[in-house]
């Protein structure tokens, strides 16, 4: 495990891309369930299991990426098409045994608490990003659904391998109310998690347009949008539903939309409510467990 932050960006880079992606405990069970009863496994069943693990998908999409054909003139850029290309089979015999977070995190609790949360944040915001899809009649919102699920693999992957260091920005940020994200990041690992993705992105050769949608830069087309108001509601939702941002969040929800504010909060507490059937997955606590305390 790492102890000390990189110099640089590219210190970074060049050692995650030297290591195990791993899955988490509850997904590779569930993997193992599917392979033994493989004859009636379709795609979609495979493509659920992976949408719930943003590790698993960024596996998936990271292979694919590497083992690219020539012939392979455009980039497939959902999971589904994904796992078309790998093949149910294939899939299970590449991808579906791996080092778990549980093994290397189970005797530092904070930070699996931690991996687990972000985890469990990065499949809200694909969630989200698909209940804002819905709404604007997307043409494609598995693409905006992909990229809400991977924005924050680096912080996932910062949990695992640097849990010391993560663990002091989630402690620098709950001394300094307020504290931006970024700001703490920046001052601990040296770079901010969205700079690490994009690098991680172009280095693991991410589908232009996945990447694309990752990029604050074009924060003003709506797709780029829907992924970083997913993403915002997933984290600003942990603080409980009266986190002074929300409001912002609500406000961008409905512009997207075309709701008023009352009919954006309802999606979201609607999602937020679906997503609490699914925390066992994860083992924390969901947001709509806190709605009764924020009325």
């Amino acid at each position: 495990m790492l102890k000390q932050r990189f110099d640089s960006l590219a210190g970074w880079v060049d050692y995650l891309s030297h290591q195990q992606i791993p899955l988490l405990e509850h997904t590779q069970q569930a993997l193992r369930e599917l392979a033994g009863r493989l004859e009636e496994v379709s795609v979609r069943d495979i493509a659920a299991l992976i949408r719930h693990d943003p590790l698993l998908s960024l596996k998936v999409l990271r292979y694919l990426q590497e083992h690219r054909q020539n012939a392979q003139i455009t980039d497939v850029t959902t999971l589904e098409r994904t796992l078309l290309m790998i093949g149910i089979s294939g899939f299970l015999r590449a991808l579906s045994s791996s080092n778990t977070v549980e093994q290397q995190l189970a005797r530092i609790e904070p930070a699996l608490y931690g991996c687990h949360a972000a985890c469990y944040r990065a499949y809200s915001a694909s969630k989200y990003a698909q209940a804002i899809c819905s709404r604007r009649h997307d043409i494609d919102p598995a693409e905006v659904m992909t990229a809400a699920l991977l924005h924050d693999t680096a912080e996932i992957l910062i949990w695992y391998e640097a849990p010391q260091l993560a663990a002091q920005v989630m402690l620098m940020q709950q001394k300094t109310p307020g504290l931006r994200s970024r700001d703490a990041q920046k001052q601990i690992f040296g770079i901010t998690v969205l700079e690490l993705q994009l690098a991680l992105a172009h280095a693991w050769h991410f589908p232009k347009l996945i990447t694309h949608l990752l990029d604050e830069g074009y924060r003003d087309e709506p797709r780029v949008r829907t992924v970083l108001v997913a993403n915002a509601l997933a984290r600003h939702l942990v603080n409980g539903w009266r986190d002074p941002a929300l409001p912002d969040d609500y406000a961008a929800v409905a512009e997207l939309t075309g709701l008023d504010l009352d009919g954006a909060y309802a999606l979201v507490r609607d999602t937020a409510v679906a997503l609490a059937h699914e925390w066992s997955w994860f083992q924390v606590t969901p947001p709509a467990a806190l709605l009764a305390s924020s009325n």
